[in-house]
């Protein structure tokens, strides 16, 4: 994604070699891509704020350690040449300007002092008092409460928002043309004509620590398995369980308690495609931070269900912003958490007239799920791919409605006539 972002800018006509006459300054760093994955991991050099790769290298205890930290340091590292080298920082205090932090929980070990700018992320968790939901521990974003006042908040006992509403803004993860291109060319089942009510497929949780996906799919598993291919246990097995000191914890037991014909929880399949298309609801849970899963829904037509809480989903907000007279509530559902167990009942309250109408929302904005006008086919295969679903609607005609109403608000510079959605359309 940040590669496709670069070169779409770049190539873009709405960009200016002018940095006088821009109205918002995007930065171009590698974060997720290159350097938390492979370069910190593999890397000779030493790393930011250490003396040395490793700790048996002469590196001291005291220093970051964790590929997070590193993340931080690259970006503040970033940020002191560009407040150097040009005035356009210092003008606007960072309002004006565009980060990408695409990782797991990537907007919640964003420096302190990037926090004014526009942060793009996969990741919307706008809860006040954050918590790391991660289980990978070099993502651990409050794990050392000395490097988080240092450069992420002031108290991580009570740690800031990792994520602004209205300022910020959620875009969907990159997939290749080859998991989109095809649904999008062709008409997906009605809802009605769906034999399947729920679906979902995916890490289950199965011997990960505690607290993957907030215990939604693991528990989502436990209740709605199906008994005839499932192998009931009264626990499920995780790596580690702080809570029970155990490697299969009791309080969330495989009995397919609540399962009833037409709901589907399973593991990774090779029918994900298909199973996409034969339910009306797909089950959207988070992962370690965001998962990509109401994009996979829309794509097939499939309504999503949104199961988590205090968290904005891809382009939350930027529908309205765009103008396209709908939003979320138009094309989804949402569960509370703590209403899982009630999901079925709460599906099966929905009207085929209710059901429709979503699935038609659904229609209406899968386009702008995925990114078609990339740079690297040649022109013939970005004509193509610009054409599938609705001619030259894509994410990135999305992303320039939702960049451009924050242009508006911010009013930095000389005022400018608002695009029309479809002005870039060939």
């Amino acid at each position: 994604m940040e590669l496709a972002l670069h070169e779409w800018l770049l190539d873009s006509p709405l960009r200016t070699a002018d940095p006088a006459q821009a109205h918002l300054y995007y930065v171009p760093v590698y974060l997720s891509s290159l350097f938390m994955y492979p370069i910190v991991k593999y890397a000779d050099a030493p790393y930011y704020g250490r003396s040395a790769r490793t700790f048996d290298e002469g590196g001291d205890a005291s220093e970051p350690t964790q590929r997070s930290q590193q993340g931080t340091l690259l970006l503040l590292r970033a940020l002191r040449y560009i407040q150097g080298a040009y005035p356009f920082w210092n003008a606007s205090g960072g309002a004006d300007h565009v980060w990408l932090m695409l990782h797991d929980e990537g907007p919640c070990f964003a420096p302190r002092a990037i926090r004014p700018s526009i942060l793009l992320t996969h990741y919307g968790y706008w809860a006040a008092s954050p918590r790391a939901w991660g289980t990978f521990d070099d993502d651990h974003f409050l794990r050392f409460p000395g490097f988080y006042r240092r450069y992420l908040g002031d108290d991580p006992r009570t740690p800031g928002a990792c994520f602004t509403r209205g300022k910020d803004l959620v875009i969907s993860p990159w997939k290749t043309p080859t998991f989109w291109l095809r649904q999008l060319r062709s008409t997906p089942p009605a809802a009605a004509e769906r034999p399947g009510l729920a679906f979902f497929a995916g890490d289950l949780g199965f011997h990960r620590l505690s607290g993957y996906s907030h215990d939604l799919r693991q528990r989502a598993h436990g209740l709605f398995c199906d008994p005839s291919t499932t192998k009931k246990s009264n626990c499920t097995p995780v790596a580690y369980n702080k809570e029970c000191d155990c490697e299969c914890r009791p309080d969330i037991p495989i009995d397919c308690s609540l399962w009833r014909e037409g709901v589907t929880i399973t593991a990774h399949t090779r029918r994900y495609h298909r199973q996409l298309r034969e339910h009306q609801f797909c089950l959207a849970f988070p992962g370690d931070g965001w998962s990509s899963r109401v994009l996979d829904a829309v794509v097939h037509g499939c309504v999503p269900v949104i199961i988590q809480d205090e968290s904005e989903m891809f382009f939350e907000g930027a529908f309205e912003a765009a103008q396209l007279g709908l939003d979320y509530a138009d094309f989804s559902l949402r569960v509370r958490e703590a209403d899982l167990a009630s999901l079925v009942r709460i599906l099966e309250a929905v009207s085929a007239e209710r059901l429709a109408s979503l699935q038609r929302g659904v229609l209406r904005v899968r386009d702008y799920f995925v990114w078609k006008d990339v740079y690297n086919p040649d022109g013939a295969d970005r004509r193509s791919l610009l054409s599938a679903g609705r001619p030259g609607h894509d994410g990135f005609l999305l992303l320039v409605a939702a960049l451009e109403d924050r242009a508006l608000r911010l009013l930095r510079k000389r005022p400018f006539q608002r695009l029309n959605l479809t002005s870039f359309i060939p």
